[in-house]
């Protein structure tokens, strides 16, 4: 619970700052943290700067991909679908969160975002030309 604690205290410290209160914390197998995050989308102007985001690219950068197997990131609140993308393909062993996603939203006064509409398949014989082969 400790780290789960210290994920906490990253998403005060974002919220002193200016940006949602969002924070989290990669752990190693070891049980050593080997990095922290917090969220600064304001500051940063990056609607991309959430705290799961940027440890899921930092350990695709930093970690082979059987240390990175064996981390456990601690976190403020249940990733987003974009970070849950990109936790996935950082190959990232684990993922603890306080606090879930519906239950952030009962916090907001008008609930989550907005669902984006989409339409589709609309060329999938000529879009998959360029992607055939690719994954092997």
């Amino acid at each position: 619970m400790n780290f789960l604690r210290r994920a906490i205290e990253l998403s005060a410290l974002a919220r002193k700052n200016g940006n949602p209160p969002f924070g989290s914390l990669l752990v190693g197998p070891d049980g050593e943290i080997l990095a922290e995050a917090q969220n600064t989308t304001i500051t940063d102007n990056d609607i991309s700067a959430h705290p799961e985001l940027k440890l899921a690219r930092w350990a695709a950068a930093e970690l082979d991909p059987e240390t990175a197997a064996g981390t456990t990131m601690y976190t403020s609140c249940q990733p987003c679908g974009m970070c849950t993308g990109a936790l996935a393909r950082s190959g990232l062993g684990h993922v603890v969160y306080a606090m879930s996603g519906d239950q952030l939203n009962g916090l907001k006064p008008s609930g989550g975002f907005p669902e984006v509409p989409q339409t589709g398949p609309e060329l999938f014989d000529e879009a998959r030309i360029p992607v055939e082969g690719y994954y092997h």
